[in-house]
């Protein structure tokens, strides 16, 4: 991870993004197991049940991946869109017949839907591969009406000293394993250095606030090795301004 004084990387753009996920989706869920010592799923989980998703709402997985989140807002009774720029990834989500859910390739920045098409957006581990967060939040705002639900989640520096310093040395080791272990180690070193591309957590709140979402919340879990980020749309009737 970057020390504070230092400048963050920014991330490569959309295109390139989705062709390095297209090159290990047969290990995505393998990854994903392993560097989060199985709590991924926890974690995907607890965005789900942020949303608030009622039955019967519509939702949208963005950067949906293999399905997993979509597939938690499904069992969950939401109607769910699950939307990747990477054609890999959807076609293993595909082959999985997540029951509920539907699979669109898109851009996070060109969301093909109307707007206020979704009463709850969410996403895991894809704001740390977006190049211009402002603009997907604007773009996610677009599509969520009035008082819908916001649940994001991704990987954060925790405030411990302690338990960054163990994340940090953790996964510089587990990625680059990975790396060996499948012969895409360019694609691993890229998720190590993802980690560092997001800003502070208090600048990606006042970002969502300033795209349109309000009573922004960032919540830390397993000590603040990840965040949720939970809001509304702005506009709805129980808004408190």
């Amino acid at each position: 991870m970057n020390e504070p004084d230092q400048p963050r990387p920014a991330p490569p753009d959309e295109a390139k993004v989705a062709a390095l996920f297209d090159g290990i989706v047969g290990r995505y869920d393998l990854l994903n197991g392993v560097l989060s010592l199985g709590l991924d799923r926890v974690w995907r989980r607890a965005a789900a049940r942020a949303t608030v998703a009622r039955p019967g709402d519509r939702a949208l997985d963005l950067g949906c991946g293999t399905g997993d989140l979509a597939a938690a807002l499904a069992r969950r009774g939401a109607r769910v869109t699950g939307v990747d720029a990477s054609a890999g990834m959807l076609a293993a989500a595909w082959s999985r017949c997540l029951p509920g859910v539907d699979l669109v390739r898109g851009s996070a920045f060109r969301l093909p839907f109307r707007d206020g098409a979704f009463g709850s957006v969410a996403s895991a581990f894809v704001l740390r591969n977006l190049d211009d967060l402002p603009a997907a939040f604007r773009e996610l705002a677009r599509v969520t009406r009035a008082g819908g639900g916001l649940a994001l989640v991704d990987i954060t520096e925790p405030a411990s000293p302690a338990i960054r310093w163990g994340f940090d040395a953790y996964f510089r080791v587990a990625a680059p394993a990975l790396g060996v272990m499948t012969g895409r180690r360019d694609a691993y070193r890229y998720l190590v250095r993802s980690v560092a591309h997001l800003p502070a957590v208090t600048d990606l709140c006042a970002d969502l606030r300033r795209a349109g979402f309000e009573r922004v919340r960032a919540r830390p879990l397993t000590g603040g090795v990840v965040t949720l980020f939970t809001g509304k749309r702005a506009g709805g009737e129980d808004a408190d301004g």
